[in-house]
């Protein structure tokens, strides 16, 4: 008898405990709630929080003249460096992509596409690649915001467009000639093996510039649209005709994260660090391209004006593009001429010769 009450007072104070810690924790919530709902009482406005590269709340600072996202409060937006990308099937998976704030996506040869990623080099990005040679229309769009352009030797005319200019020349980084910026990895062969990375672009970018001072004509940026005014875009495909079909682009968007997911039609590409390939913005841009030579190398002109479509926050946007010369940033406008604003995040620009290329789901 004394056993089975002593039993039951053990079992009415752990009923006890259990309900005073339930209190608790009810108390906890109701106070939290109210924190978040006055909040606007007591803390500043001023005052806003970031997510960092690390995951951390920070405070907010200055928002990057690249891609609009927002940095860290005190840090600077570092000098931007493009870098050509290898987009061969023995390519992928790529390295380093997913921190580019904008990538151009353009034909080389044999309906093969590449990259040119820019990074702002705020991220600490530890492999970038695989590096491929440049073309006249990558260091066009490279200059636009006054990158240096990272690459492995190039066409006989893109060599040729970086000797005869001398501000082209102070911003190329080619590796034949700084060798020290880039590696060879041993885990797939030439010519898909070539490597940089932030840290060994940081060192030729405080060579190479003498002021981190940025001037180019950025984009104009927003903030994403409420998830209740989204549009109801599912996919967004471009055709870049090859004999395997090997590098048309699929983008499916994510209404409720305001994303475009690249696919390769069935499943999400990642890269080599196993993160998803993601835009906030898909540009396209119509311009004339024109086969050059016998290794049907391109000629693709990024000056002037053409036809565009801008997909951002589920929406298609129609309207054209205009770019004045080398050293201009390409900008995009819709039907009635106003310059539309880029969603804060990494940018695709995709470069096609009829946006008949383009089927919208």
């Amino acid at each position: 008898m004394i056993n089975n009450l002593f039993k039951m007072k053990k079992l009415d104070i752990k009923i006890i405990i259990g309900f005073i810690f339930f209190i608790a924790l009810a108390i906890t919530a109701v106070v939290l709630l109210l924190i978040q709902g006055l909040s606007p009482f007591f803390v500043s406005k001023n005052v806003n929080l970031v997510v960092n590269d690390s995951g951390q709340m920070v405070e907010m600072g200055d928002a990057r003249l690249l891609d609009g996202v927002y940095m860290e409060k005190g840090e600077k937006e570092k000098y931007p460096v493009a870098v050509t990308i290898d987009n061969k099937l023995e390519a992928r998976p790529w390295s380093g992509v997913s921190y580019a704030g904008i990538v151009f996506e353009a034909p080389v040869e044999g309906g093969i596409t590449r990259f040119l990623a820019i990074f702002s080099g705020d991220n600490n990005v530890e492999k970038i690649g695989p590096v491929r040679s440049a073309r006249p229309y990558f260091i066009d769009y490279a200059m636009g915001v006054g990158a240096i352009y990272a690459h492995v030797g190039g066409s006989p005319e893109a060599l040729d467009k970086i000797a005869n200019d001398t501000t082209i020349k102070q911003l190329d980084l080619n590796q034949y000639s700084n060798g020290i910026s880039f590696w060879r990895s041993e885990d797939r062969i030439a010519p898909h093996n070539v490597y940089t990375s932030s840290d060994r672009l940081d060192k030729i970018r405080n060579k190479k510039i003498e002021s981190d001072e940025l001037s180019f004509d950025a984009w104009r940026f927003k903030d994403d649209l409420d998830a209740s005014v989204r549009g109801s875009i599912e996919k967004v495909e471009v055709n870049f005709p090859s004999y395997n079909n090997m590098h048309n682009v699929v983008w499916e968007y994510d209404n409720l994260n305001n994303v475009f997911r690249r696919t390769d039609g069935e499943e999400v590409i990642k890269d080599a660090l196993n993160r998803m390939i993601l835009a906030k913005n898909i540009a396209v841009v119509e311009t004339d391209i024109w086969i050059i030579d016998s290794l049907s190398r391109r000629k693709i002109r990024t000056e002037g004006t053409g036809n565009a479509i801008v997909f951002q926050d589920g929406k298609e946007i129609k309207g054209t593009w205009k770019k004045k010369d080398s050293f201009s940033q390409i900008k995009f406008y819709n039907e009635v001429g106003e310059e539309i604003s880029f969603v804060r995040g990494q940018t695709w620009v995709e470069i096609v010769s009829n946006l008949s290329a383009v089927t919208v789901l």
